[in-house]
């Protein structure tokens, strides 16, 4: 499955965790599982590995659905440096690569980044 989207303002969450997201805006008519994916994410012609994250935040007490991903490996001077100043009105295409895991309420946080932890290191040793 391939879809587009664009930057909308997210919680914040993710950065403080050590795992900033590009929040997306959720498309029209949207079919996705509730989950986590590994994905390929393309910006201004550039590809990324990625991990996505749809569906409530019940860590977070979030009942209400979000799209984020997380950029694996790639910094903002990543980005910078491949040409990309800010995400502002820039479409982000995504590709799925691959369902993860459902979505887990963990009691800590510090439960929630040792699990993200795990999501990474096991898209990192995907071939895309």
């Amino acid at each position: 499955m391939k879809f587009e989207s664009t930057q909308i303002i997210g919680k914040g969450r993710g950065k403080p965790m050590g795992f900033p997201t590009i929040n997306l805006k959720i498309p029209e008519n949207f079919e996705l599982k509730n989950g986590i994916y590994a994905v390929k994410v393309i910006i201004e012609n550039k590809t990324f590995k990625g991990a996505l994250h749809y569906g409530p935040v019940p860590t977070f007490g979030e009942l209400q659905k979000s799209l984020e991903v997380y950029l694996i490996e790639v910094t903002n001077n990543d980005l910078i440096n491949q040409g990309i100043e800010n995400l502002d009105g820039k479409i982000i295409k995504i590709e799925i690569i691959k369902f993860l895991r459902d979505i887990i309420k963990f009691k800590l946080v510090e439960e929630l980044v040792k699990q993200i932890g795990e999501d990474v290191k096991n898209i990192k040793s995907l071939s895309t």
